[in-house]
């Protein structure tokens, strides 16, 4: 059985789109050999979304253009918990303050989180310290990753994480 991880995905530019195109290049793979199942059922831009349906054929870009909405974070939570998502990774490749603000409910509600948002820099290092601290405390991850040095290894580095979340949650099965 595959171990499944629901990656929500906040923006779409040069490095999100990257990451999802990097994403269904290695799923099988993934699956094969790690018995490991990422999915992708949410995927944002600053004021669009898309939420997978069911039975739909994944093909992001032309999902996201013709089934994209408007939306609110509050949009994304109430899809988390009405399609009752386990293993969710929320991965920020934005720079938006705004949800970096978030980070504290995502944590509180135990979704693990990966973040590029180069804004986080600018903040106090209380700031991080304190998301940090709490993910402990819940029982999550959280990485931050510097897109300082180039954005190729920024990917890599975001998938790296990715997978090695949904290692650490596979359940340990007793044969």
């Amino acid at each position: 059985m595959n171990h499944k991880i629901n990656v929500i995905l906040f923006g779409i530019g040069t490095i999100g789109s990257a990451l999802i195109n990097k994403i269904l290049r290695e799923r099988k793979d993934l699956i094969l050999d790690a018995k490991i199942d990422i999915r992708v059922p949410i995927i944002t831009n600053a004021t669009v979304a898309f939420f997978e349906k069911e039975g739909a054929n994944f093909s992001w870009e032309a999902n996201f253009i013709q089934f994209g909405v408007p939306f609110k974070l509050d949009d994304v939570m109430l899809y988390i918990m009405e399609n009752k998502l386990e293993n969710v990774v929320i991965v920020d490749a934005t720079a938006s303050t705004q949800l970096a603000a978030a980070y504290l409910d995502f944590i509180r509600n135990g979704f693990n989180l990966v973040s590029i948002n180069e804004t986080l820099q600018f903040l106090p290092d209380s700031f991080e310290k304190g998301i940090r601290f709490l993910a402990e405390t819940h029982k999550v991850e959280y990485t931050f990753v510097n897109t300082m040095r180039s954005k190729v290894l920024a990917i890599e580095e975001l998938y790296e994480a990715i997978v090695e979340i949904a290692e650490k949650q596979r359940p340990i099965s007793i044969n």
